[in-house]
């Protein structure tokens, strides 16, 4: 079986890379594109949970081009999910052209008709993207119109939401514009401040056919913004309203939403400093009214907390909880100066990061509700007033300390709340832990390093302690790993108990110009995977996997 994964997509790649170029000239125009495949082969392992699939392996796969001539653009995108892979909704299952678009711009016009991707502000009431990884695709297809002008820029749009191989229900409809102060008045033009403006409407339209509620068939949504930048400081905020919007995310209540997003920073030679604070309220928006998981986003509103890179630091990532949530997240990122008693020959880097996230506060309308009770107003809640539930807490910080030429040690230390309800759905013993890492580069050639990688998490809940060692080698285009991971098990009084597990995994690869081949065999555990807020679970699986990735 193996020998099979490795003939079909050598197959595929090589049919490929026959057009792996960097440009292709067409009728005075070019051709671009990228391709990119991800095979796994399954094995049934009982001991970790990996559960055996009907066709033994699975590919989801892709190839992008586009054709640009002067102000002309068009592209496609196919896509396959033969099945889809594991953890990724069933629905994705089959293949086709997912998406494809016509594009004309110049100067001062830019129009789109097909599929694009596009966002207003931070994008709080519409964001359209594309998360590979997660599975997560909510492209809109209808026309999209942008205008410039010297110091004001509008957008339009008018398009159905992509729902896995077919559209949504709901019709979309907004408008976008964002003023330069400085680009308005030319007694402004050479400040040192830069200051900005603007604003966003979005609707959306669902026919109603509720036998029990009249539902609002047009909801509509606002926000406001603005930047400023001065020297080393910046101040960003949005506002954002929507009307009431009963759907299957908030049980049909008809209560309005808001949310405010801030952000405030500093930063100097060797000194950053930031901090964000957000508060969301009802503002699940969604092309859908019945939509729930990750389908027909058209709001988001972002996790206020750190994405971590290291394993076991991601092993327990907050989920952003549209419809109600009060977070903060402040940075601080200091330098020491090199050749310093504290700072080294190099310098040494020091990175704090805080992070927090609760319950906004909810209190009922009357005796006769209750909160949330569908068919009602819901509930009501004070905009300051902190709910009684904490979602999330982390609290990291991070030195980094380059040694000679050839060494760069790291060392990091994490403490984590993770309300397991919130975040998973589990009515499980909410999880408190440490995790402490190592990490130490060694470039002993030039193009040749080794990497070794040491982590460990402490806790007395959910699957108990953890900890994995890494030995990662690079030579120019090369590059190989080993990575054991190990769960110590838990058998404490009052929890689940989990026996111990080890969790191999060899992985080989090469790159070569624009084109990169990675292999792995072993197991990964079950748990979730999370990019910006929005998660999905990923079933724990022992096998052959094979990735491919080239652009031309």
């Amino acid at each position: 079986m193996v020998k099979k994964i490795l003939f079909a997509c050598a197959i595929s790649f090589f049919s490929f890379s026959t057009i792996n170029a960097q440009s292709q000239v067409l009728g005075g125009g070019e051709v671009h594109g990228s391709f990119q495949a991800d095979a796994q082969y399954y094995k049934q392992d009982s001991a970790i949970g990996a559960n055996e699939i009907a066709e033994e392996m699975a590919v989801n796969a892709f190839l992008e081009m586009r054709y640009t001539n002067k102000g002309f653009e068009a592209g496609m995108r196919y896509e396959l999910f033969m099945p889809q892979m594991q953890g990724y909704d069933s629905r994705w299952k089959g293949n086709g052209f997912g998406y494809r678009y016509i594009r004309y711009s110049n100067d001062r016009i830019d129009v789109t008709a097909g599929n694009f991707y596009e966002q207003f502000g931070s994008g709080m009431i519409l964001r359209s993207y594309q998360e590979w990884n997660l599975g997560f695709d909510n492209s809109m297809d209808g026309v999209r119109v942008k205008y410039k002008m010297k110091a004001l820029t509008i957008k339009g749009l008018v398009a159905k939401q992509r729902l896995f191989w077919d559209l949504g229900p709901g019709i979309v409809r907004g408008i976008d514009g964002e003023l330069s102060v400085n680009d308005l008045f030319k007694s402004f033009s050479d400040s040192k401040t830069r200051l900005f403006f603007g604003g966003s409407f979005v609707s959306r339209y669902q026919i109603d056919q509720n036998p029990l509620y009249n539902l609002p068939e047009n909801v509509a949504s606002c926000a406001g913004r603005f930047q400023i930048y001065h020297g080393g400081f910046n101040l960003k905020m949005e506002m954002a309203k929507k009307i009431n919007d009963p759907n299957a995310t908030n049980n049909f209540i008809y209560k309005e939403g808001n949310a405010v997003m801030a952000e405030l920073g500093y930063s100097q030679k060797g000194l950053g400093l930031s901090l964000q604070l957000n508060r969301s309220d009802n503002m699940d928006f969604r092309s859908s009214r019945t939509a729930t998981g990750f389908d027909s986003h058209v709001g988001y509103i972002p996790a206020m907390t750190r994405q971590h890179a290291y394993s076991l630091a991601a092993m327990y990532p907050y989920a952003s909880q549209a419809n109600g949530q009060m977070g903060l997240q402040a940075t601080i990122v200091y330098k020491l100066k090199k050749r310093s008693t504290l700072g080294g020959r190099y310098g040494t880097s020091i990175d704090v990061n805080y992070s927090v996230s609760n319950s906004i506060y909810k209190q009922a309308i009357n005796d006769t509700t209750k909160i949330g009770q569908t068919g009602t107003l819901g509930y009501s809640s004070d905009f300051f007033k902190l709910g009684d539930e904490k979602y999330y807490y982390d609290f990291n910080i991070k030195i980094q300390r380059k040694l000679s030429k050839k060494w760069n040690v790291s060392l990091m230390y994490m403490n984590v709340y993770y309300n397991m309800l919130i975040n998973e759905g589990h009515n499980s013993p909410d999880v408190y832990a440490d995790i402490i890492i190592g990490d130490v580069w060694w470039k002993f050639k030039p193009y040749n390093s080794l990497h070794f990688e040491l982590q460990a998490l402490f806790t007395e809940q959910d699957d108990g302690n953890w900890s994995s060692a890494m030995v990662e080698y690079n030579r120019k285009g090369f590059f190989g790993a080993v990575i054991l991971l190990y769960n110590h098990g838990n058998d404490l009084a009052g929890h689940t108990v989990v026996d111990s597990q080890l969790y191999p995994f060899l992985t080989l690869g090469y790159t070569h110009k624009a084109t990169r081949i990675s292999a792995g065999y072993g197991k990964q555990r079950e748990g979730i995977v999370c990019v910006g807020g929005v998660c999905r679970a990923v079933p724990a699986s022992n096998g052959f996997s094979l990735t491919i990735n080239s652009s031309f």
